[in-house]
Formats: structure tokens, sequence, C-alpha cells
């Protein structure tokens, strides 16, 4: 059984361990951290282990997935949907009148997701996302003139509570 709950301290190495692997450029740790303990991230666990997460965050009356990520080895048995949901509900708690989130335009599986729970396409972000791994500083030193890695568009999406 799938249990939600805020984050705590001792689940932000596991939980960033999921995102490092479900990306191609992480954000440091400590950014990671700072999202996940500001008192409005979830956490998805099953058996006492991290399975996926919801990063939010929240300005006046509207709250924004920063990011939602479910462990490879546990997608496509409805976590992330509990995620969303659970989401809703702590938003409902504080009185937000509407959720955001950006997707990239390729992730087909997340915008049916975000579409079956509500979400509205309402804009577009060009080159929001990067698609090819962060160089390291010796790599990209020597590769000045190489080409920028291509970037894909991101959907805005939003959804009124």
């Amino acid at each position: 059984m799938v249990v939600i709950s805020a984050f705590n301290e001792a689940d932000i190495a596991e939980a960033y361990r999921i995102f490092k692997t479900s990306r191609p450029n992480p954000w440091t740790y400590s950014t990671f951290e700072k999202s996940a303990l500001n008192d409005f991230s979830l956490v998805a666990k099953e058996n006492n282990n991290i399975v996926g997460y919801v990063l939010l965050s929240s300005v006046l009356d509207e709250s924004t997935i920063e990011d939602i990520t479910v462990d490879t080895q546990h997608r496509n048995k409805g976590i992330a949907r509990k995620l969303m949901e659970a989401s809703f509900d702590l938003a409902g708690k504080m009185q937000q009148q509407s959720i955001f989130l950006e997707v990239r335009f390729s992730n087909n599986a997340a915008i049916n997701l975000y579409r079956s729970v509500g979400f509205e396409l309402i804009g577009e972000r060009k080159n929001y996302y990067d698609t090819a791994v962060a160089i390291d500083s010796t790599t990209q030193a020597t590769q000045k003139n190489a080409p920028a890695a291509p970037r894909e568009n991101a959907y805005v999406m939003k959804k009124v509570l």
C-alpha cells in the first residue's frame, strides 16, 4: 500500500536518487532539498521505501508542481495519480485557487495523466528543457565552439481547484 506524507529530512537522499536518475541535468542536492522541505512537498512510500514524490511551491493563491517523479520500477501503478490527488487536497487546505505545471512536449504519458485529473493546456515555453547530459567543466573548456545541445519545448498546464 502506498502512503503519501510530507517530506522529512530522512527522505531527501533517496528521493534525490530517484530525481537524479530521471533527468539529464538534475538540480543540485541543496536545491532539491530546499524544495522538498518547504512544507508543501509530498513523498510516496511503499513498505517504508520511497517510490515517488511531488515538489510543490506556493505564491499567494497559486501552487506550482515543480517536479513529480515516480521511481522507474514503480511506474504505471497509479502512484503519480495518488501524488497529484494528495497535492490537490493540500492546495485546497491552503486555499489555493489553481495549480500550474510544465511538461515536456514529448512526455505523452504525463500529459495524458495531467489531462485526466483536470489540467488544461494554457501555453507553451520555448526551449524550456535540456535534452542532453550536462558537460563537465573540463570537457566544456575543450568544446567552446561546439553547438549548443538541443532543447525541448514545454506545455504550460493549469488546474482550477
